[in-house]
């Protein structure tokens, strides 16, 4: 039991998240993969990659060099801080700088939400050991149904999708002893609510 709940953490780990979920926004039959060139979209996420992924596993793993904090897997709070920091830092950066990009406002508003989630993440960091894989799996979720809501895609199967996907990842936390039922579902809520409402107002 335990070891599907590794190999379920390690496959939808945060810092892939935000990659697969842009590679699904452009997956669908939508009017932003239509109006978005495929050497845009491969830009975009290789961009993507690089800045929530690579850099920030990089920059985590010399923290635990220097042994500023005490584990790679960041399993305390206080281990948190700086690479939250970090990253909310590279997220704003990030939005700030694609917003020189003309694409659907859709996408900025997703990068908007996707910063504001990371950003109450390090705020609730300080209270409690808020479920970081779940706030990406609240984000994706959110994705596709806002994208549905605002396109009206009959994709309600892939929002179906992402709900048990959620479950899963989320009773894997929960197997894992890595949060309580609290900070699972305080992380899923904080990801959808903080993307969905960008999307729908169309914020960004």
């Amino acid at each position: 039991m335990r070891t599907a709940a590794n190999i379920l953490s390690y496959l939808f780990h945060p810092i892939f998240l935000p990659t697969s979920g842009l590679v699904i926004i452009f997956s669908l039959n939508s009017y932003v993969a239509q109006t978005t060139p495929f050497s845009k979209q491969v830009f975009l996420v290789s961009w993507i990659f690089v800045n929530t992924a690579i850099i920030p596993f990089l920059f985590t793993a010399f923290l635990r060099y220097k042994k500023l904090v005490s584990s790679i897997e960041l399993e305390s709070r206080e281990d948190r801080i700086i690479p939250f920091t970090f990253a909310l830092f590279f997220y704003l950066t990030n939005y700030w700088l694609l917003r020189d990009i003309p694409m659907p406002t859709v996408i900025y508003s997703i990068f908007l939400g996707s910063s504001v989630a990371v950003g109450m993440a390090l705020v609730f960091n300080f209270f409690t050991k808020i479920s970081i894989h779940m706030v990406g799996m609240g984000g994706i979720t959110a994705s596709v149904y806002g994208m549905a809501q605002l396109y009206d895609l009959p994709i309600i199967h892939l929002v179906l999708i992402g709900v048990v996907a959620s479950g899963l990842v989320g009773s894997a936390r929960y197997i894992l002893e890595s949060h309580d039922l609290k900070q699972i579902y305080l992380g899923w809520f904080t990801g959808f609510i903080t993307v969905y409402v960008p999307i729908i107002f169309g914020w960004g």
